[in-house]
């Protein structure tokens, strides 16, 4: 994949540039459908780096996006010899930086030859193409082009073509982000206005039908002794009251859907939205000192109690995390997400485990693991993901202390 196929290199040199222009014309028009299609953002991405590597000759090629703590990571990679690459930091002051804040791609004659070269793993490539996605007033990320030591280099010629290939790309992203959060916008706009509506219309006027049953009550208790009139009607005030506080209920919900759940209750919603993805339904299984929480609804209750807060948005986020991992990568035909609190001082742990391919052949994205561990890290925790202890499949594995003092009958 390194040099031009014989029938390329053999066409004249301006056909030659005009067939490889086209493919990259057409490789980012493709990004810009899928993305206009619905697909997922995680697809589109590992796309973008398969296409660029067959496209740009490539012997192997990473997506650099931004991170945890402002830091560069090579989140997605393809090709020969990719396992050291997949998660890597790159240097402040390296070409990843200095092509992202520049907005101006960079060459490499060989990356292997490089004296001041601080990445290692980059040290087994030779030709290396930076290809910005974005400007350096709106930075999205590197594409980065990589070819074995002693092959073709790359010209100024490819860079051109990668870094409008790469801007292109990173334009569709921003377009898709922006419709994201327009639409976004528009949920809560209509969910404010469900509210006010709520609010000004059915409580009014459940309020005022309150008070018409209560003029009702006075005057019927005045005169003669209608008990049984009385006795309907208050059943009535009750009942409206009672239709009042739920209303006022689904108006709090609609502001944040989350505010009326508890996180078991979250947690069973992610579980059932999964399923989607899996194609098939996730076992979740809850416990609370080893009894389960679905047994008891005083156990759920506790548990709602204890986690809360940023800690119970991180759990939830978590299991939310492993599953689509779980969807994406690992061609599991089952998965499980035991989720498990000890009131003894251990803590909370999540653990999503699948019958996969393993993690065998690195590939994919790098940012769900650190999202992970800086969520865990939050909560003075840990997070790990390992090879399943049954030899098969992959086990995430999530833990946060849960204070003493929380966690209390």
């Amino acid at each position: 994949m390194s040099t031009p196929s014989t029938d390329d290199a053999t066409m004249p040199e301006t056909d030659y540039e005009a067939a490889t222009r086209e493919r990259w014309i057409s490789a980012g028009a493709e990004i810009t459908t899928m993305l206009l299609s619905g697909a997922d953002e995680e697809d589109v991405l590992e796309h973008i780096v398969e296409v660029a590597m067959d496209v740009g000759s490539a012997d192997a090629a990473a997506l650099i996006l931004p991170g945890l703590a402002g830091e560069l990571t090579a989140e997605i990679v393809q090709g020969t010899g990719i396992s050291p690459l997949l998660g890597m930091v790159m240097p402040r002051h390296g070409m990843s930086w200095t092509a992202l804040t520049s907005g101006e791609g960079r060459l490499v004659k060989s990356l292997a030859d490089k004296p001041d070269l601080v990445t290692e793993p980059l040290r087994a490539y030779g030709p290396a193409l930076y290809a910005p996605m974005g400007t350096a007033e709106q930075p999205v990320g590197v594409l980065l082009l990589l070819r074995t030591v002693g092959s073709h280099e790359f010209d100024d010629a490819d860079l051109r073509r990668a870094q409008s290939f790469a801007k292109q790309a990173a334009l569709a992203l921003v377009l898709q982000d922006a419709r994201q959060a327009q639409a976004q916008a528009q949920l809560v706009e209509e969910r404010e206005r469900i509210a006010r509506d709520l609010h000004d219309l059915a409580i009014q006027q459940l309020f005022a039908t309150g008070m018409q049953l209560e003029v009702v009550r006075r005057r019927a208790g005045r005169g003669l002794d209608k008990a049984g009139l009385i006795a309907i009607i208050d059943e009535a005030l009750t009942s409206v009251d009672s239709s009042v506080k739920e209303i006022r209920t689904v108006v709090r919900s609609l502001r944040d859907p989350d505010a009326a759940s508890g996180v078991v209750e979250r947690l069973r919603r992610e579980s059932s939205l999964a399923r989607t993805g899996l194609g098939f339904a996730p076992s979740l299984i809850i416990t609370l000192d080893d009894r389960s929480v679905g047994d008891s609804a005083e156990d759920e209750e506790f548990f709602d109690s204890v986690i809360v807060g940023s800690l119970a948005d991180d759990v939830v986020a978590v299991v939310r995390e492993g599953l689509a991992n779980a969807a994406r990568h690992a061609q599991a035909s089952s998965v499980s997400a035991r989720i498990e609190l000890r009131t003894t001082g251990e803590g909370i742990t999540v653990e999503v485990e699948d019958d996969g391919i393993g993690l065998g052949n690195a590939s994919g994205r790098k940012s769900g693991t650190w999202n992970l561990a800086a969520r865990a890290r939050q909560h003075s925790g840990e997070s790990v993901i390992k090879d399943s202890p049954s030899g098969r499949g992959t086990l995430l594995h999530w833990h946060a202390p849960v204070h003493p003092a929380d966690a209390r009958h």
